[in-house]
């Protein structure tokens, strides 16, 4: 993660994806819906200008807007992803650190620090898991702590991660949690 990246992440609350690699794997199932509506205007176009346009009746629509607002459904639900969870914590760098580490060995991710800041991590799942696998970015930010996890941009574009996602930002959530009130028992 780049430090542009980093900083428009931390401003906007939404993880930046880098390049249309990523953008267009995270955003893949949205694209796909649309190629055919597109595919469709294009013949109708075409007719329309070779002054033998093609019949326009309810199928043509039913095959242009169905997948067109499906396309925009996947659209947004992938978009609000991209969101950073926010955990306020008084816990210092180290001891983030440490927790990051230690969750990472117990939910088997494969990352490092990009950044003094910057956490990136993949998981590896085997091929009957269900998934391909998943991203997960942690910002070290202040008193803050930014969490995102979204299937993995190296890997192929996935609609659905049966819950992994949402586990490991709990799991690093409540790490951070059980970490901050054991912290303030101690004082």
């Amino acid at each position: 993660m780049t430090a542009a990246q980093y900083d428009k992440s931390i401003s906007t609350g939404e993880l930046q994806l880098n390049g249309f690699w990523e953008k267009s794997t995270h955003y893949g199932a949205a694209f796909f819906f649309m190629i055919f509506p597109l595919a469709l205007l294009v013949v109708f176009v075409a007719g329309y200008f070779e002054d033998d346009p093609p019949t326009f009746g309810w199928w043509a629509l039913a095959f242009i807007f169905v997948p067109v607002a499906l396309g925009i459904l996947v659209f947004f639900l992938q978009k609000r992803r991209l969101k950073f969870k926010i955990v306020e914590t008084n816990l210092s760098r180290d001891e983030l650190k440490a927790i990051i580490h230690e969750v990472a060995l117990e939910l088997q991710w494969m990352g490092n620090f990009t950044s003094a800041r910057a956490y990136v991590a993949h998981t590896n799942p085997g091929f009957w898991s269900g998934s391909w696998g998943e991203q997960i970015t942690i910002l070290l930010s202040d008193n803050h702590v930014y969490v995102n996890s979204i299937c993995d941009l190296q890997q192929r574009s996935s609609p659905v991660s049966f819950g992994r996602n949402q586990r490991n930002e709990e799991t690093i959530i409540d790490h951070i949690k059980a970490a901050q009130q054991n912290s303030l028992k101690i004082h």
